[in-house]
């Protein structure tokens, strides 16, 4: 959740800059034009006015609608490790939204590493800590014979090829 929390305040604090910048930008641009033929400076500041409001211009706007984005991701983050949603169905609702973009959000939550520790299995989000293990398989040569044989840890069996009995490696 720290990332999403980060993601937040960098995509705030660069939507801001860009309105203030927007903000800023246009009286330097009266004042550079107006005062330019006084000193050299002002046509600095008349440069600089015009890149603060084009970057403020078309930058602000793409900032804060971003910001709807991270919003519904912090949303879903916070409702799946506070409020344990684990499901698209239950996500859905408490976003909002529909089934398929909600799935969208919740694949770039996963993505972007604001949900460590889960994975989807369709619909549901699992705990990976949760899921049990596989059996472990050993791969090894029958002592006796040589041929390559594959037993589960733990059980003891048969070589297939010569019917010697053999028990892997680490279970002995």
């Amino acid at each position: 959740m720290e990332l999403a929390l980060k993601a937040k305040k960098k995509n705030l604090g660069l939507a801001i800059a860009l309105t203030v910048g927007l903000i800023v930008g246009i009286p330097c641009i009266v004042v550079g034009a107006v005062k330019m033929g006084d000193v050299k400076a002002f046509a600095a500041l008349l440069a600089v006015g015009i890149v603060l409001t084009v970057l403020g211009f078309y930058g602000s706007p793409v900032a804060w609608s971003r910001m709807s984005s991270v919003n519904q991701e912090l949303t879903l983050v916070q409702a799946v490790t506070t409020e344990h949603l684990y499901t698209v169905a239950d996500l859905s609702q408490r976003l909002n939204l529909k089934g398929k973009l909600t799935s969208d959000v919740l694949n770039n939550c996963i993505r972007k590493g604001y949900l460590v520790g889960y994975i989807r299995e369709g619909d549901t989000l699992v705990l990976n800590e949760n899921r049990a293990l596989g059996p472990t398989v050993h791969d090894f040569e029958c002592p006796r014979c040589g041929a390559p044989i594959s037993v589960t840890a733990g059980e003891k069996t048969r070589c297939p090829y010569c019917g010697s009995p053999v028990t892997p490696p680490e279970a002995k």
